[in-house]
């Protein structure tokens, strides 16, 4: 296989609960077997929801724009431009945007991956706030 450009002009973002996702790399847009990248745009103080974790799949979010407060196996941390988030395989997350802009974040995994195999929970880390 040859390497591939793709845009995120050219691929229509994802809308889901809190946020949009732009699926860059994956089987169909560049043929990637092991891995895959999706940038993120959530809306100003936006929680993406359902709380979900990825099966046997890592997961490192680069924060672009913005900050927030991501929940990770029942720890919080709060996170900003620059920063990077790393999820272990199996692990329940769930972010929110915390300021008064979108929160831009490019997500590798270490498999390719869509939100329709997600594992996701009826908990809600963020749901009293």
């Amino acid at each position: 296989m040859s390497g591939k450009v793709v845009s995120m002009h050219d691929v229509e973002p994802e809308k889901l609960i809190g946020r949009d996702l732009t699926w860059l790399v994956t089987p169909e847009t560049v043929g990637a077997e092991n891995i895959a990248v999706a940038i993120m745009n959530c809306h100003p103080h936006a929680t993406i929801r359902p709380m979900h974790s990825h099966k046997d799949i890592e997961e490192v979010c680069l924060i672009l724009e913005g900050q927030g407060e991501v929940w990770i196996d029942g720890e919080r941390f709060f996170f900003k431009k620059g920063d990077a988030i790393f999820y272990p395989a199996n692990s329940k997350h769930q972010v929110r945007n915390t300021g008064d802009s979108p929160l831009v974040t490019a997500s590798i995994f270490s498999a390719p991956t869509k939100p329709d195999s997600y594992i996701t929970y009826e908990e809600d880390a963020f749901a009293e706030e």
